[in-house]
């Protein structure tokens, strides 16, 4: 690709998030942001150029970066959301490879990587919002794209402080969202259990960070881009997790090994032990320190139904991580007040990273999120004037997603 003068290629296969954002001619602003528990965690922002527009912040999920919202250039969807004047901010929680500071610690402390989802939702979604907030003045409440353990974290970070969520963000948009993932098709959820073996393990030799930090992408890119071959394997590998048919395009393969993995904790990646036996709780510790900490043996749920903030859920049918079941499941789980709506990407050959890499996810993905934003915004609005008094325009045409059946027909 790189010494052939008549092969096509995408400088995202080698650069970082800033580079690729400032090569497709957009301005960008990094800010570091320092949680309570001191964690520097960074958030790229491409300022917009509407001041009536309310900021988007979106994270990624686990094992990747904010890198996945530009991936496929000015299709993206951080570009698209940004060219239609949306004030964008890409995420990155700790563990990331850009977000690997921390005030006394680092990378190759096993400390710094003492830390699950709870802390996550604790510290990383307030700081990181609170940061939004700060410099976005008076443009509005945020809206909040999370896809799949961004999602878990936010449903988290909103059951835990649902008043303090509720005044930081005006709409959750969760793509293949990571609730109670009981229906998993994964293979892969076989190995779930060793995760804790794993991290005890890793912990008394003191490599948790050698497990955690981005060196598998170290390995990875250089082994799955050795030759077509391989790197169909490793393709292939990855998807027996996130589901066997995708549309990632050939050409996106290398920009895709550039971003993934970002780099994790194991006890990161415990959830999806305890998300696949149904459970939804925080980080158990086992019955004395759960006990001492809890006051409970087994550590307490998320109740989801103290959430105030609404929520869209969008979910791909193929998904064999976060499954079309479990987002129906999630959905009827929420409370009613909440619901915004519910759609499905129901295409066959679409999976769990193709809502932002797949060859269509602009069709299918992105211009769906902004029509459910618009829309929300357009309704919120109408709302607001009624309350005053004004008079509301007559005749407006109702939008539909309809999904499933009758009984998912939401109306925006």
């Amino acid at each position: 690709m790189i010494n052939n003068s008549k092969c096509w290629y995408d400088f995202a296969a080698e650069m970082t998030v800033p580079e690729i954002i400032r090569n497709n001619g957009y301005p960008i602003i990094t800010y570091k942001v320092r949680t309570q528990d001191e964690f520097h965690l960074t958030v790229f922002r491409i300022p917009g150029v509407n001041p009536k527009k309310p900021p988007v912040f979106m994270l990624h999920g686990v094992q990747s970066t904010s890198g996945i919202f530009v991936g496929l250039g000015r299709r993206s969807i951080a570009f698209q959301l940004a060219d239609a004047g949306y004030d964008v901010w890409l995420g990155n929680y700790r563990g990331t490879e850009y977000s690997e500071g921390h005030e006394s610690l680092n990378v190759t402390q096993k400390e710094f990587w003492d830390h699950s989802v709870d802390e996550i939702a604790k510290y990383d979604l307030p700081a990181m919002l609170q940061l939004v907030q700060y410099h976005s003045g008076d443009k509005g409440k945020i809206i909040y794209v999370g896809h799949s353990l961004a999602s878990t974290a936010g449903l988290m970070f909103a059951s835990d402080n649902p008043d303090f969520a509720n005044k930081l963000v005006q709409l959750f948009i969760f793509l293949g969202p990571a609730y109670k993932m009981t229906h998993m098709r994964s293979p892969y959820r076989l190995f779930f259990p060793l995760f804790y073996p794993a991290l005890d393990l890793t912990s008394a030799l003191n490599i948790v960070q050698l497990v955690s930090r981005g060196y598998a992408r170290r390995l990875t890119r250089p082994t799955c881009m050795a030759s077509p071959i391989i790197m169909l394997g490793c393709v292939a590998l990855l998807n027996m997790f996130i589901g066997p048919f995708t549309e990632i395009a050939p050409e996106t393969i290398p920009v895709y090994f550039n971003q993934l993995p970002g780099g994790t904790s194991l006890k990161t990646l415990t959830f999806l032990g305890e998300s696949a036996k149904g459970n939804f709780r925080k980080y158990d510790y086992g019955p004395g320190k759960n006990q001492f900490l809890y006051g409970n043996m087994t550590p307490p749920e998320y109740d989801i139904k103290k959430i105030k903030v609404p929520i869209f859920i969008i979910y791909a049918r193929n998904d064999w991580a976060t499954t079309k079941e479990d987002a129906l499941l999630l959905y009827k789980q929420l409370p009613e007040s909440i619901r915004v709506g519910i759609y499905g990407v129901e295409k066959n050959n679409f999976n769990h990273n193709d809502f932002f890499f797949g060859r269509n996810s602009d069709q299918l993905v992105t211009k769906p999120v902004m029509q459910i934003i618009d829309t929300f915004l357009k309704r919120k609005e109408l709302q607001i004037m009624k309350n005053r008094g004004q008079p509301l325009q007559r005749n407006r045409k109702k939008n539909y997603h309809r999904v499933e059946s009758d009984r998912f027909r939401i109306n925006l």
